[in-house]
Formats: C-alpha cells, structure tokens, sequence
C-alpha cells in the first residue's frame, strides 16, 4: 500500500517535470488560447444576436439586418474554431515530438544497469506510445479550459438576468450531471484501460522475441511449437484488444447518455414558461442557444477528464523511468586527467550473482594489460566497470589516484575507446559504421585504407564500396567481418585508453594475427586493457591479469605466469591444442 501511495505522489511531479523540460510551442499555444477565447465569446453574442433577429418584427426588412449580423458571427465562430482545431493539432504533434525526445533523451543517459532491468521492447512501448498520451490532456487544459470557464460563468450570468430562477437551475443542473459521467469514464479509462495497455505491452514484447530468435528456432526445428506459442500470444493479444474496444464502447455509451439527458433538461423548463407565456421568444431563443453550446462545453470536461486519467495512467507507467537518476550532468564536460587505471579492494555483483570479489590491480599508462581467465570469471565485468557501466557495490577505482564514481560521465567516457566482443553495428553503410565515433566524417581515402589495414580491402568493392548497407545490427556481415569493421573503427579513434573485449573471437589463427599486429602498431603508446580467450594475442602484453571466479589469481608477464599460474597454463594447453 505505501509503495502505491509514493507511486502516485510522484506520478504528477515526473508529469510536470517532463512538460516543462521538454519544452513547449507557447507561443503557438497562445494564439490556439485566443482563438478558443475568441470562439466562446462570439458564441454569447451570437445567442444574443439570434434571439434579437428573431424577436418579433414590423416586416421582413426589419429582420434582415440582425439575421446577417447573426449570420457574420456564426460564420466567424466557424472560422476560428477550424483554424483553432488546426493549429491546436499542430500543437499536438509538437508536444508528441519533444516528449518523446525528453523520454528517449532520459533513456539514452540512464546508466546501463537500470536500462537492463526491464524488457527493452516494453520501454519502446513506453517511449512511443505512452509520451502520446500526455498531450491532449496538456492542450486541452492549456488551451481550452479556461475559454470554457469563461463561458460557463458569463452565460449562467446571463440566464440568471432572464429573471427566472428555475432556467439557473437548470441550466447549472447540466454539470452534476456531465461531471457524472465524466467520473464514472475517466474511473473506467484509468483503472481498467491501464490495465490492458501493460498487458497488451508485455504481448507485444513475448511475440517480438520470437521474431527476433528466428534463426534459433529454424536452427532448433522448433518452428511449429513457436507457432503454436505465439498463436495463443496473439489469441491474447485479440482478447485484450476485445476488452480495450468494450471500454471504448461503455465510454461512448456513457457519454451519448450525457448528451442526451442534459438535453432534456435544457429543453422542457423553457418550453413550459413560453406556452405559459412567462417568458418570449426572444428569450427562449437566447436560453436554447446558450445552454446548448454550455452542455457543449460542460461537455467537453468529459474528455478533459478521460484525458487526464490516460495522462495519469501513462504517466505512472513512465515514472519508473523519469524518476531513475541520470548519467548526464548540467555542467560542462570535464576531461580528467590521464594516468594509471586502479581496482582497489573491488567487487561487484549482476543482482544476487556475484562477479567480481575484493579484486585489485594496476593498468599502468601507456602500457598493454590483458585479462585472462575461464568464461564467467569477471573479465568483462571489469572493462564495464571501467567503462562506468555500472558501480562497485564496495571497493574504488581510481584513475590519476582520483575515484572515476566523482568523474563526469561524459568527460570520463571520451578518454576510452570500446570494443565488445560482438562488435555491434546499426542499420547503415559501411561508412556509416566507420564514422560512428567520429566528431567529423573521415575521407573516403582514409576510411578506404583501415579497411585495408582490418584485411576488407576487397570485401566491399563488388557491393558498392563504402555505400554498401550492413542492414539493421550488422545483419548483412558475417561474424568475422563485423569484428574487423569493429577493430577498423578502433583503430581511426585516437582516445589515450582503449578497452578491448574477445576483439578477434571470430577470426580464423591467421587473420587474428594480421588483426593483432594491425593493432598493436597502432596502440603504441597509449593505455590498452584487452580481454582475450586466445592467449597468443595478449603474449606480448606487458601485464596479464588471471581471473579466476570474480578474484585475481594471479598477475606477470607470459613467462612468468607459465610457472606461476594453474589456470593460465590451462587457458595456454588449450590454445597450443586447437
């Protein structure tokens, strides 16, 4: 129950902080705010302006004046409301946009650890379809409600100067009723329609991830078994979907019963006081006039409500992640100084699994230090460490004798250059993928010779050379060469320290040895921290670190750790035996 209550507490603090630094069109919000403002003062005048024309007259003549005067109104309140609903749609997209460009921006600085927590396919439903269900609460309260206010307060003055007590009844009568209806759809939108989009979310994202494994499942000949699970996904999907348009449907029918009663109730009292002869047509033509279009406007509240409710519902969906702490600093950048990279009494933990215990080593600047160790040791825990990917849960590491967790992230991060083992790349050309990292675009010279350098001097020229598109995640190159365009794009950042990650893992013995040299030429001088599983890559490193179940077994040179080491002469068995 607490952790309900501090959800909602923040639920509108995260609301409004997204509003107002994502930035909004004001000024176009202003003139939709004048035009609405303009429209519901014209339609008090033109109830007047009706009723005047049609008062009783002497001729026709008489008449014709204020029928076109009414007709002028009428026709201007047409005009800025089209113009308003357009501009007010406009208005929309722009809110859409820069929410959704606040959340993604949110999402990009989150540190990886919270971005890992939950599904990645849920947070694109996140980011995607809930940012869209703030704005229209956002311009219709900005835009409208107060025009609508306005209205509502100057036309029950107006009725009440007619003099007959039972039309201000009436007519104030409307509300209870609409603001009803408006609970009663906006308890229904909140509770049950939340609901059912998290659910349709998580469908979503079950149906996505057999997509994705498509070629796990021919691999594994499991294709009628996945059809039959994502069969019943999207039965779920379709009764979901089912529930969401019953929703839809008892909203509809909740709001035609609020158009239908609150019509009674504007038509019965006046038309009893003109055969009574208590009031005159003037005045039952102004009344009609001015409680239709305030129903209209009391109306309106009904949306305004389910808006909010879809507001607040999407909202809470999303203060998981407006509320996470972000990476990304209000100040400028500030670049460290270099020096050498310290663990000092580390550990670290993936949750309730352990991955690195009171680890502690030196990288010296300016040299090559290698990790080595069995699969699940802790090597690349520590590269991401490194990398300020996640924080020690006890323990330092310094650079420069200074602790990196006091380290701007970004001013910290452009001294390294990363290479995980996968080596991933995104939809694009090949030079595209080679100018990721770049400030400013390399030649086509340069970029021509690194790739010559990798050993993909001629892999591309039959496929258009540098335009050639590698597909979404690199999906066009084979393992091998996306490793070597990986190690291309290395080689052209020039960053004092580089973080290497099973660089050459899918290499063949001779091109991992071209690869090798390529790179160490090229890293001379400067700090570079490799995990490696073929030790013949790392023999020349100036350290080695031997990792052994998230500890330190032990730390030389090749020869050194040859005597020294159990498991490094295991790792170099296995090596001399493939």
């Amino acid at each position: 129950m607490n952790s309900t209550k501090a959800e909602r507490t923040h639920v509108w603090r995260n609301y409004f902080t997204m509003i107002f630094r994502a930035g909004l069109p004001w000024v176009l919000m202003a003139v939709c705010f004048l035009l609405s403002l303009g429209a519901a003062q014209l339609a008090l005048v033109f109830a007047n302006q009706v009723a005047d024309a049609l008062s009783p007259r002497n001729n026709l003549s008489d008449a014709t004046g204020p029928l076109l005067a009414a007709f002028l109104i009428g026709m201007a309140i047409v005009l800025l409301k089209v113009v308003g609903a357009h501009l007010q749609g406009i208005v929309t997209a722009k809110v859409d946009r820069n929410l959704q460009r606040y959340a993604v921006e949110r999402v990009f600085y989150l540190k990886t650890a919270d971005v890992e927590s939950g599904d990645p396919r849920e947070l694109i439903t996140r980011l995607t379809e809930d940012t869209t269900k703030n704005s229209p609460f956002l311009v219709d309260l900005m835009i409208n409600e107060i025009p609508r206010l306005y209205y509502l307060i100057v036309a029950t003055v107006q009725v009440a100067g007619i003099g007959r007590p039972i039309l201000t009844l009436t007519l104030l009568g409307v509300i209870p009723v609409v603001f009803l209806g408006s609970f009663v759809s906006g308890r229904i939108t909140f509770k049950i329609r939340n609901k059912i989009q998290t659910k349709i979310a998580a469908l979503t994202a079950r149906l996505a991830e057999k997509i994705n494994h498509a070629e796990t499942i021919k691999a594994y000949g499991t294709e009628d078994k996945e059809i039959a699970t994502g069969d019943a996904v999207i039965m779920e999907l379709d009764k979901a979907k089912k529930q969401g348009a019953l929703v839809d449907q008892t909203n509809a029918f909740i709001k035609n019963l609020m158009w239908f009663l609150p019509l009674l109730l504007i038509i019965i009292p006046p038309a009893v006081l003109l055969f009574n002869g208590e009031i005159n047509q003037a005045g039952f033509y102004a009344y009609i006039l001015i409680a239709t279009t305030f129903r209209t406007y009391t109306a309106q509240h009904l949306d305004l409500w389910v808006f909010l409710k879809d507001a607040q519902g999407a909202t809470l969906r999303l203060s998981g992640l407006l509320s996470k702490e972000s990476e990304k600093s209000d100040k400028p950048a500030k670049i460290p100084s270099p020096g050498d990279i310290e663990f000092s009494d580390v550990s670290f933990a993936y949750g309730d699994h352990p991955a690195l215990c009171n680890v502690s080593f030196t990288a010296e600047q300016g040299k090559k230090t290698a990790l080595v160790g069995l699969s699940g040791s802790g090597k690349s825990t520590a590269l991401n460490l490194i990398e300020k990917f996640y924080d020690p849960s006890a323990g330092r590491i310094l650079l420069d004798g200074k602790d990196i967790h006091d380290m701007d992230y970004e001013g910290y991060r452009s001294l390294f250059t990363y290479l995980p083992q996968n080596a991933p790349g995104f939809a694009g050309t090949v030079r595209d993928m080679l100018n990721y990292c770049a400030p400013t675009p390399y030649d086509d010279k340069t970029l021509s010779e690194v790739l010559k350098t990798v050993g993909l001097g001629d892999d591309f020229e039959p496929l258009g050379g540098l335009e050639y598109e590698i597909g979404d995640g690199g999906e066009r190159l084979s393992g091998g060469q996306r490793q070597k365009l990986g190690v291309a794009r290395l080689l052209l950042c020039d960053t004092p320290y580089v973080l290497m990650d099973e660089a050459t893992s899918a290499l063949d013995v001779e091109a991992t040895a071209d690869l090798q040299e390529a790179i160490d030429k090229a890293m001379a001088g400067r700090t570079l921290l490799t995990v490696a599983h073929d030790l013949t890559t790392v023999k020349n490193a100036d350290r080695i670190l031997v990792f052994n179940q998230g500890r330190i077994e032990a730390i030389g040179t090749h020869g050194e750790l040859l005597q020294t080491s159990p498991t490094y002469r295991l790792l170099w068995k296995e090596v001399q035996a493939a």
